[in-house]
């Protein structure tokens, strides 16, 4: 039953991700409605990512992936908040090209390893993928989700309320956990491909 959810999750995982990734393409990256609500769908489906670490149904540390699921609910939420009118105008869009192609890579991947190896048919170069595309794609991804927390300060003027305040508190734990998730990965890396 457990393999039976975890392959249909990450068969959904996999499709949304395919379906944002080709919309995004094939409208030439812009950001409109359509890509904001498909994004939003194959990033909330991360929810189910954090409630299997907890119950413990995949082997990722519940902390790790409750850490770079948040982040990415909030990139999400952020690009929500904005008028769209300004994403584009205050360069967000920038950031917002770069997540789309990192996470999308970087998920597409990751589900279809992960079927992969449910299914008991390890391939030898979605494992190669996995453990190296990282390498370049986490950087991008996460230069991108600070473009876009960049991108709303400016658009809320740098107000240091409670949510200026705390978006800078998150950007200062990124300078923080970043390093050592990257480097968590290199040591996965180093594990799963000797």
């Amino acid at each position: 039953m457990k393999n039976v959810w975890l392959i249909s999750f990450n068969a959904v995982t996999f499709l949304a991700w395919v379906l944002f990734f080709l919309h995004s393409g094939l409208h030439g990256f812009q950001f409109a409605d359509q890509a904001k609500m498909i994004l939003a769908i194959a990033q909330g489906l991360a929810i189910f990512e954090v409630i299997n670490s907890i119950f413990k149904l995949a082997g990722a540390n519940w902390l790790l992936t409750t850490m770079q699921v948040g982040s990415r609910f909030l990139v999400v939420g952020l690009l929500w908040w904005m008028p769209l009118e300004l994403v584009v105008e205050r360069g967000v869009y920038s950031g917002f090209l770069l997540i789309t192609i990192a996470w999308s890579i970087t998920e597409i991947i990751r589900a279809a390893f992960y079927i992969s190896g449910l299914l008991g048919k390890e391939v030898k170069a979605l494992l190669w993928m996995r453990y190296t595309f990282f390498i370049v794609l986490y950087p991008i991804g996460v230069v991108g989700e600070f473009m876009v927390m960049f991108g709303f300060m400016k658009w809320r003027w740098f107000e240091l309320d409670a949510i200026g305040i705390g978006l800078v508190i998150i950007a200062l734990l990124y300078v923080v956990f970043f390093p050592k998730l990257y480097l968590h990965m290199f040591g996965q890396r180093k594990k799963k491909l000797a």
